[in-house]
């Protein structure tokens, strides 16, 4: 009944049918909406978009701030209407601590109308200013080159109307678009002015008398100043200007501004130089004008170019700031073009680079586990299962297992590798795919195994920084490596942190209880305790129902097992690890207590029946190492090609 009831609730606020559905399947975000929805006060429905921007806040990492309420009313009173309205409240939570009304309605545009006559005005005012290039590009010039200004004047206007006047006076401007004939037409010799016959002849040719160029990569610029360099790459940023234009050129290892003049910029050949067009830029590297800053010092002035794979018009159409998660995730691809996403990409290539490095430097070997298996290592309830050749197997979970049966063999190991687990869980630090790096590591202790796990995180941190920190920093400017020794904090201390400081779990009446030993830390009640204490966290010694079947239980009490969670601020768990069973006869019992058959697993028992060690191991999970350490939102920011719950393309 209480599900219905939920599920009534979320339709009447305008949530489709299988949104609604999905939430309800998630005790915590169900509860989080429930209380958005009284806190807007539209328990009894309201509006679809009122609805979808109140779903968005539950679902937001700002959702546990104690000022989230009055984002809430303001949301369900229609204060906040637009995408940016939210966005900038989502900042205002995430950046302010305590509420001051007057600086959240500034911050936020509450209260400011922009009316038609506005939008009417700064549009005509526009068209007046850009008027050389509206007459010279006509139907060519990108709709972004007029539509940013705009919304940069109109910052809190609504986009379509902005929009649909720009486009009225487009037409009444420049006439109906003309519209190619697909029919083809005999050649008819017309008339044609000086001009359009000097258009005709322009063909740029590289002046053979110079000096022959050497072809570079950006990052290799600072080498060669006053030197007559080639470089190809894709236009990033383009500006043009009576016979001068502007370049940011990005090959991959950098941005590099390229001034082009003269012929070079004709009006006949200037409609090549589109945003994500690919060329190839000849010229000499010189220092920049003064008072002008160039990346690595240079800027080319450009003698010849050619065009190497055009960029179509459309382009400043597929992405926006108005575009939601799903837009932008449809066109990743794109998205992962722009200065700050490829930033990301390219340290999350650098921190498997550390990672690796840490480990062989430690002496650890690297293996390849398989993906596809027939049994699981962390719970049956999660697993994506296909047909093998007509029997049934999994996309593993974890590769422990197989990572185990290294030890005799290679002694300490490592493997990086992807996990899936399908989890219905649509929060800011789950997918259903993640890059997982794993550690097996023969006779060791369990405080040998946390001191491991802490300098790992610290030294691969360390590497990152030497590797490249001005580009780390370029993303995360507070980056540094932590301190050391990390916080050391018991399950038990850790109930009674939460129960002393506030934090509550909800119990299935979804009311708010405190918690009481055996309760699972859910990831919000989590995280915010780890908030508070401010500084990573190894919570240890977990009750052994809690954890899986392999976990060693401590010596000094047998319900307790010798595992650990390390916490990071502002994301939580990053690392699971635990010693292992390392008995046969205990982890016959462990198996006979999960109702496992042994059968399945006598690869893995046997490392227990020929030669057992004490041993411990841990997984680190790559893209939450990387939310983490970026600073970074949301999980799926710092991965290429995201899964989570419903999105498995492009």
């Amino acid at each position: 009944m209480a599900e219905s009831a939920e599920l009534k609730l979320f339709l009447a606020i305008g949530l489709d049918n299988k949104r609604a559905v999905d939430t309800t399947k998630n005790p915590e975000l169900t509860a989080t909406l429930k209380s958005i929805i009284s806190e807007g006060g539209v328990e009894s429905g309201c509006d679809k978009a009122i609805g979808n921007l109140l779903y968005s806040l539950a679902t937001n990492a700002t959702a546990s701030s104690p000022l989230r309420s009055h984002v809430s009313k303001a949301i369900g009173n229609g204060k906040i209407k637009s995408t940016l309205q939210f966005q900038a409240a989502t900042t205002f939570l995430k950046d302010n601590q305590t509420w001051d009304e007057a600086k959240f309605d500034k911050d936020c545009g509450v209260g400011v109308v922009i009316t038609l006559e506005q939008i009417q005005k700064a549009t005509d005012d526009l068209f007046v200013e850009k008027a050389a290039l509206i007459n010279e590009k006509k139907w060519h010039i990108p709709i972004g080159d007029l539509l940013t200004p705009l919304k940069e004047r109109l910052k809190w206007a609504d986009l379509k109307e902005v929009k649909a006047i720009l486009d009225k006076k487009l037409d009444s401007t420049l006439g109906p678009k003309p519209v190619e004939s697909t029919q083809k037409k005999a050649p008819q010799p017309t008339p044609t002015t000086t001009l359009e016959k000097a258009i005709e002849q322009i063909k740029l040719v590289e002046n053979s008398s110079l000096p022959a160029a050497k072809t570079l990569k950006i990052r290799d610029v600072s080498k060669y100043p006053n030197q007559r360099v080639s470089i190809s790459g894709w236009i990033h940023h383009s500006r043009t200007q009576k016979n001068l234009a502007f370049i940011e050129l990005r090959d991959g290892t950098g941005f590099l501004q390229c001034v082009l003049a003269g012929d070079l910029v004709h009006p006949s050949i200037v409609t090549d130089l589109k945003r994500e067009a690919t060329i190839t830029i000849v010229g000499t590297l010189t220092p920049p004008p003064e008072n002008k800053s160039a990346q690595g010092g240079l800027e080319l002035l450009a003698d010849y170019w050619k065009l190497v794979g055009s960029s179509h018009a459309d382009l400043e159409g597929i992405l926006n700031t108005e575009s939601n998660v799903d837009q932008l995730f449809d066109q990743r691809h794109i998205q992962l073009r722009g200065k700050k996403a490829s930033s990301i990409m390219k340290l999350r290539s650098i921190a498997l680079q550390a990672f690796r490095q840490h480990f062989y430097s430690e002496g650890y070997y690297e293996m390849n586990p398989p993906t596809m298996v027939n049994n699981f290592c962390e719970g049956s309830t999660e697993l994506f299962s296909f047909d093998y050749f007509g029997q049934p197997a999994y996309l593993t979970q974890s590769s422990q297992l197989y990572l185990e049966t290294m030890l005799p063999v290679m002694g300490d190991s490592f493997c990086i590798a992807q996990s899936y687990r399908a989890e219905k869980a649509r929060t800011r630090r789950h997918l259903t795919e993640f890059t997982h790096l794993e550690v097996e590591c023969p006779f060791i202790t369990y405080d040998e195994l946390l001191n491991r796990i802490e300098y790992m995180v610290c030294d691969v941190v360390e590497r990152m920084l030497k590797i490249d920190k001005e580009l780390f920093l370029s993303v995360n400017p507070n980056a540094k490596v932590p301190k050391r020794p990390f916080m050391r904090m018991n399950y038990s201390d850790a109930i009674v942190y939460c129960q002393k400081n506030g934090i509550k779990r909800i119990d299935e009446n979804g009311q708010e209880v405190d918690f009481q030993h055996g309760d699972d830390i859910p990831e919000a009640q989590e995280r915010k305790m780890n908030d508070q204490i401010g500084e990573p966290i190894f919570l240890c010694r977990f009750p052994a129902e809690m954890k899986a079947f392999y976990m060693a239980r401590c010596p000094e009490d047998n319900t307790l097992t010798e595992s650990t969670d390390l916490l990071m601020p502002g994301v939580g768990e990053i690392v699971g690890g635990s010693m292992r069973i390392s008995n046969y006869d205990e982890l016959i019992k462990a198996y006979k207590r999960e109702e496992l058959d042994p059968s399945n697993y006598y690869w893995f028992t046997d490392q227990r029946k020929y030669g057992t060690t004490p041993h411990g191991g841990y997984g680190l999970g790559v893209d939450r190492f990387l939310t983490w350490v970026l600073a970074e939102e949301h999980i799926r920011n710092v991965v290429s090609y995201p899964r989570y719950l419903n999105r498995c393309s492009p």
